[in-house]
């Protein structure tokens, strides 16, 4: 009979950077990590978050010396210091890791994730993909979050938000790292890029003219590896705190659900 038990994935939490002047000053430090929300730390609070979930083994997080001030983050299976560039943290902490099977990525800088978002995306990852990454229609994420600035991108089958977190599996890294490695080489050139993702495909896409199954497949073509959306994901996943916009509206909305 087949196991009822979850599949279990280990778990990465990027938890490094230094936020622009005006936003340290609103948060009160310039280590996104640090981050207070509602009497806890981003960090702590993502932390709790993914221990929570039930298909979650051990968990990595890379990040600043101070993390290792936080009581709570000693429950991590690896505490690591963190590099240069958020690219050297992920592959870094996947190093020391070593996933067997899927690794769980994501950042520190959203604070409203939860176990249950979580589990639900990994429950439904596709089990053949190397990659996963959630999605869900932007008009879902804006009934939870009205007014919100993240960036759609709009194809042709709908207008879609992606969140901060992916799925990968353990034995494709090395694959990963070279198509990471590609895409950031290509980024400061939309010549290199065209190349890299091909003409046609770049026209389709700004014409509007492409839909989810299509960019999965073009993605999966440029790294090699099996690539799927997740759809219909938590509406939480496309929160990020990059700037004083967002610190902002997170505040306001924070706020108004007290309110209600």
């Amino acid at each position: 009979m087949p196991s009822s038990e979850p599949t279990r994935c280990d778990a990465v939490i990027l938890a490094g950077g230094r936020a622009e002047a005006a936003l340290a000053q609103r948060a009160g430090t310039p280590l996104r990590a640090l981050f207070p929300y509602r009497g806890s730390t981003f960090v702590e609070r993502v932390f709790q978050a993914v221990r929570g979930c039930e298909r979650v083994g051990r968990i990595a997080v890379i990040g600043p010396p101070e993390l290792r001030r936080i009581p709570a983050l000693s429950a991590a299976d690896l505490l690591l210091q963190e590099r240069d560039s958020l690219t050297t943290n992920l592959f870094t902490a996947l190093e020391a890791l070593q996933p067997q099977g899927k690794a769980l990525i994501t950042a520190s800088d959203n604070p409203l994730l939860s176990p249950s978002a979580f589990d639900d995306f990994l429950r439904r990852a596709p089990a053949e993909a190397a990659v996963a990454y959630p999605i869900l229609p932007h008009a879902k994420f804006l009934e939870e979050f009205p007014g919100a600035v993240n960036v759609p991108i709009a194809l042709r089958d709908g207008v879609w938000i992606g969140g901060g977190c992916i799925l990968i599996e353990g034995r494709a890294v090395p694959q990963l790292r070279r198509a990471v490695e590609r895409a950031l080489a290509a980024r400061k050139s939309k010549w290199k890029m065209a190349r890299l993702l091909g003409p046609l495909f770049v026209l389709r896409f700004a014409l509007r003219l492409l839909t989810v199954e299509q960019v999965e497949a073009r993605a999966a073509q440029v790294a090699g590896l099996e690539f799927r959306f997740v759809r219909d994901c938590a509406p939480q996943f496309p929160i990020d705190i990059d700037d004083t916009t967002d610190w902002d509206y997170l505040q306001e909305w924070t706020r108004r659900r007290a309110e209600k």
